[in-house]
């Protein structure tokens, strides 16, 4: 049989693969690193990180608050008959700052949303489009949860009470505050998003992972 050049069959022209996210990873000395981070997203995630670890720092402290203040007054209570002034203030205020600040944490390791049955039919691209328009819709409706605390708000300062150590205008403060700091993480991962969408870059496994 002949050979040569004529024998060798026709090639298929192959599509253009989208290249995978290179996934973050975390170096030696148990930082996580983002290798496809350009000046401005490293920026911006340092920030979104030092806010993220200063809600750690406050939520563990009101946690302790609130365990110590229980403690002690069961201890107290039962052995020496002694109520501690204030107990139910303190745990209500601590319980719902926790909930408020947990919020906030919670948007910041981005762990606030999934659409995983949308998402997963999705090209990486695409589903970053995809997590943009997710974070407006979430910035909309904190807007309206502030709202709705700062009507809370004046509606407690009818009733506030000097007897109190913890007012009740002052934990209704609490909502907006946490409304604000989900809306800040929200804004500054959408600026990360935004900076790859503009520089063609697909973000990485951790920021596109919605658990």
């Amino acid at each position: 049989m002949p050979t040569g050049e004529a024998d060798i069959p026709a090639t298929r022209k192959q599509e253009a693969i989208e290249p995978e996210p290179r996934a973050s990873s975390v170096d030696l000395r148990g930082a996580i690193t983002y290798p496809d981070d350009g000046p401005l997203s490293a920026m911006v995630r340092k920030i979104d990180n030092g806010i993220g670890v200063a809600e750690q720092i406050v939520l563990v402290t009101i946690m302790s608050i609130v365990i110590l203040t229980a403690a002690s007054h069961a201890l107290l209570d039962r052995f020496a008959h002694i109520h501690v002034p204030f107990k139910d203030d303190v745990i209500r205020a601590g319980t719902f700052a926790i909930a408020m600040l947990a919020g906030a944490f919670a948007s910041h390791q981005a762990k606030h949303l999934s659409m995983d049955l949308i998402s997963r039919r999705l090209s990486p691209r695409a589903r970053l489009f995809l997590k943009v328009l997710l974070s407006l819709f979430v910035i909309f409706m904190v807007v309206l949860f502030i709202r709705s605390g700062f009507h809370n708000i004046t509606n407690e300062q009818q009733f506030a009470s000097e007897d109190k150590l913890i007012s009740r205008v002052r934990i209704a403060w609490l909502i907006p505050i946490g409304g604000f700091m989900i809306i800040l993480h929200t804004v500054l991962h959408t600026i990360i998003d935004v900076d790859y969408i503009l520089r063609r870059k697909t973000p990485p496994e951790k920021m596109r992972s919605g658990h």
